[in-house]
């Protein structure tokens, strides 16, 4: 089939920025937007699909860059309202190819996607014929099949229809979940279409789990006074807590001056508070030696300035500590750096300004944040090339 048609159309849908950073990030879209495409209906959202943690960690990370919203976020996917287009990030599962995401799959009539590593649809082999016979097939290792049972009912007022073999197939395979606590039950509800789920079970989440309490409840949810309300949405100012949800990896943590530290998913040193559950010790020497810093100095000559104090020089192969605070007083001051992570050149004070790379011993480590380094000393290492320092800048401007 020539589907270029249906390509442009998706594409023009996207916005070429969208389709930019899909393509980078080798993605799939399946599901409801591309039945959407091939019934010729309206697409209300799209549901993006990763190969891996690191393309989602990093596709987020590029939304949130340019300003996107997060609107919600759970066990099983993010959704960003990317300009006027909704965009559910799945990431409760990664996948190779589009048979594994149609796996998990409730009806035929949704098991089509786009591949942006190809740039090719993919269908089961029902898709198009069940699409266009209008009729509901159940693929029974969904899952999350109690979903499924209340998604009959959307479908039913799209104009499909479901057989009743297939309906017994739905609640035969509802009977079969083993849910044991109502943490599970809410999950395989899900949102159950508008229902506020949020204070359900919170007088009984804490007991033991009981089936024939948790019916009861949903039998008597509209006449709970929060069934009308909407969920309280939740403001997300930090990406690091959202993606904390979403990682399953261990943290890499230092505990440098008994302060904690993790590299977080910029590369860079975050000071938290807690030892995290999960975490991957990093050697603290080995750090220090492997890590350089960074700053912009002024070059007079061949000697190099602080552009705060005229005085106050940095010499190429010496250490250099920094004055007492103000110049006088009490306690140490602290040197101004940042990590090459954080590179910019709007540090770059004017055309006298050239960047030198320094190396910092562990002890004399103040502290860090999002980038920006504090120390008492540094050993000046080199004046790092103009040239080498562009690339820097350009790298961090690509996906």
């Amino acid at each position: 089939m020539d589907l270029q048609f249906e390509k442009k159309k998706l594409y023009d849908y996207l916005g070429e920025d969208l389709v930019d950073a899909l393509k980078h990030f080798k993605v799939y879209i399946a599901g409801g937007t591309i039945t959407s495409l091939f019934t010729n209906n309206e697409i209300n959202d799209i549901d993006i699909y990763f190969r891996d943690e690191d393309s989602i960690i990093n596709f987020l990370r590029e939304i949130w860059e340019n300003g996107r919203y997060v609107v919600s976020n759970t066990k099983k996917a993010t959704q960003i309202l990317y300009e006027n287009i909704n965009i559910q990030t799945i990431h409760f599962n990664y996948f190779d190819s589009p048979k594994e995401i149609f796996d998990t799959f409730d009806f035929t009539v949704c098991m089509g996607a786009f591949d942006f590593a190809t740039e090719q649809f993919v269908f089961h082999p029902d898709f198009l014929k069940h699409n266009s016979q209008r009729i509901l097939k159940f693929n029974s290792e969904t899952a999350f099949p109690i979903v499924s049972l209340l998604r009959v009912q959307k479908y039913e007022n799209k104009g499909y229809k479901i057989s009743k073999p297939e309906f017994i197939r739905i609640a035969l395979t509802c009977m079969d979940l083993d849910i044991n606590t109502y943490d599970e039950l809410k999950e395989q509800l899900g949102g159950m279409y508008g229902v506020n789920l949020d204070k359900l079970f919170e007088d009984v989440e804490e007991e033991e789990f009981n089936l024939p309490d948790a019916i009861d409840k949903i039998a008597n949810i509209t006449l709970n006074d929060d069934y009308f309300v909407k969920p309280t949405p939740v403001e997300f100012n930090d990406l690091d807590d959202i993606l904390d949800t979403i990682s399953k990896k261990p943290k890499k943590y230092l505990n440098i001056n008994e302060k904690h530290y993790v590299i977080d998913y910029n590369g860079l040193l975050k000071e938290i508070y807690h030892v995290p559950e999960y975490k991957e010790d990093v050697n603290i020497v080995e750090f220090f030696k492997e890590n350089k810093f960074y700053k912009f100095v002024k070059k007079v000559g061949e000697k190099y300035f602080s552009f705060y104090d005229n005085e106050f020089e940095y010499i190429i192969g010496e250490e250099i500590a920094a004055k007492f605070a103000n110049g006088y007083g009490k306690g140490n001051g602290q040197l101004y750096l940042f990590e090459k992570n954080q590179f910019n050149s709007q540090y770059q004070h004017n055309r006298d300004s050239v960047l030198i790379e320094v190396e910092v011993k562990p002890e004399d480590f103040i502290d860090a944040d999002e980038g920006d380094v504090e120390a008492k000393k540094v050993t000046v290492i080199r004046e790092v090339p103009k040239d080498e320092w562009i690339k820097w800048e350009s790298e961090s401007e690509k996906f």
